[in-house]
Order: structure tokens, then C-alpha cells, then sequence
């Protein structure tokens, strides 16, 4: 984290802003000393007030008060020097508002990689925070949204090149029928159970295909259904077991042909 570094021109406006500020705060304590002033040289009765005022008020080893304007200006030029402070601060809190502002049209300009990377106060810095994680969670999604495109054309690319194999036999074999290319019927029947064959082969490829896209839908409703997790490994297990039987004799066969 960095501080905000402040321009020559924003130095000059802070500079500028604090001799503004003091010196309107001058003129004003002035004009309030001299309406106070008028107002006890005209009112006798609050003059001997503030006499007995001052008589009565001992600070330290019997130290009267007997200015009353030197302890108000001490007040005024304390309460001064807090408005030109917040002054300064607030229009300091500006300048850094400024600068998150010019960082964050930085970003905007698509800058993705760029950070707000700015020390400012506690309240800006949550801003800055806020940013900063929108920032990588658009990131985040854009990247997303590039593997899922690319699995996508990826997807489409091996669906038809799949789709491709069957239907070219399909075309072949239905060529040779066209042609009247077959010597019997038995042949015949050949060409068109393999046709037949590939067309419900490439049916399951569309299908997988549609079945794909209709999930990556948003708006897809999801149906759950209730089923039997024991019953369902059963079946797979003896469907398994029956393929591994078949194999299992084969190679028993070739064997004992080889033995033979």
C-alpha cells in the first residue's frame, strides 16, 4: 500500500484553502471582539459584571484574570486552529476521491490487472476494498466464461467430428444402394441394418449434444428424482460381471486353442 501523493497544483489548493480559511476566521474574531467590546461599553451593569468576574477568578498563586479579551482570543484561536484543520482534512479526503476516481477510470479503460493500490482513510479504504474485489471477481467470471466457450467450441468441434464418421457411412451405404451396387438381398439388408446402425449412432451423438447445451442453460429446471443407489450398483456390478464372464472365456478358449 501506497500514500496518495499529492500534485504541485493540490499542494497549492491546500495551501490556498488554509491562508482562505485563516484569514476569514481573523476578520471574523475581530468583528466579534469588537461587537463584545460595544456591547460592555454600552451596558455599565455588565461591565461591573464582568469586573467581579475577574476579581473573583484566581488562577494559581493568586493570579487574577484581568483580561477577559486575551483568555477569548486563546479560545477563538483554539477553535481556529480545529476549523482550519478539518478544512485541510476534508478537502485532503477530496483530493484522494480524486485520485481513486482517475485509478478506477484506469481500470475501466480495460485495465483488468491494474489494483487500487492506495493508504487512505478508514472509510475510502473500504471503497478501495470494494473495488478492488469487484475487480477480481469480474475477472474471475471473464475468465470463467473463456474456459466455458472454449470447452464449448472444444465440445462442438469433437461432436462433429463424431457426427462426420457415421453419417459418412451412412451416405456410403445408402450410395451403394442408390447404385444398386449389391449382388443379393441378403447384401442388401447388410447395407441397410449398418446404415440403420450408424443413423442411431449419431442420433445418441445429438442427443448427448442437446442434452449438453439444455444443462448449460440457466434457466434449465433441474427435476430431482428419488432412486435406489443399491439396486442401480447391483445391476451395474452383474452387468460388469456378465461382460468380464465373456472375456474371461474367451481367453480361456484361445488358449487352450493355442495349447491344442
Amino acid at each position: 500500500m501506497k500514500k496518495v501523493i499529492l500534485t504541485g497544483k493540490e499542494k497549492s489548493e491546500l495551501l490556498v484553502e488554509g491562508i482562505v480559511t485563516v484569514i476569514l476566521l481573523l476578520m471574523l474574531n475581530f468583528a466579534v471582539v469588537m461587537m463584545i467590546r460595544q456591547m460592555i461599553a454600552g451596558n455599565p451593569s455588565l461591565e461591573s459584571a464582568i469586573w467581579g468576574v475577574k476579581n473573583g477568578v484566581v488562577l494559581g498563586n493568586a493570579y487574577h484574570l484581568w483580561s477577559w479579551q486575551n483568555l477569548f482570543i486563546a479560545v477563538m484561536g483554539i477553535g481556529d486552529a480545529i476549523v482550519v484543520y478539518w478544512r485541510l482534512i476534508r478537502r485532503y479526503h477530496q483530493m484522494q476521491m480524486r485520485h481513486v476516481i482517475a485509478e478506477l477510470h484506469y481500470i475501466a479503460e480495460g485495465h483488468l490487472e491494474h489494483r487500487i493500490s492506495f493508504e487512505v482513510n478508514t472509510d475510502l479504504q473500504k471503497v478501495i476494498a470494494s473495488i478492488n474485489a469487484l475487480v477480481d471477481s469480474t475477472v474471475r467470471s471473464m475468465e470463467e466464461e473463456r474456459q466455458i466457450e472454449k470447452s464449448k467450441d472444444e465440445l462442438i468441434t469433437n461432436v462433429s467430428h463424431d457426427i462426420r464418421t457415421p453419417l459418412t457411412s451412412i451416405i456410403g451405404y445408402l450410395g451403394l444402394i442408390e447404385d444398386k451396387q449389391y449382388r443379393s438381398e441378403e447384401e442388401l439388408l447388410k447395407y441397410t441394418h449398418t446404415a440403420y446402425l450408424k443413423a442411431k449412432q449419431m442420433k445418441v451423438l445429438v442427443e448427448d449434444l442437446f442434452e449438453y447445451t439444455k444443462v448449460r442453460q440457466t434457466t434449465t429446471p433441474l427435476n430431482v428424482v428419488s432412486f435406489n443407489m443399491a439396486a442401480m450398483l447391483e445391476q451395474l456390478a452383474a452387468s460388469f460381471e456378465l461382460e468380464a464372464g465373456k472375456k474371461a472365456w474367451k481367453s480361456v478358449s484361445v488358449r487352450h486353442l493355442t495349447s491344442s
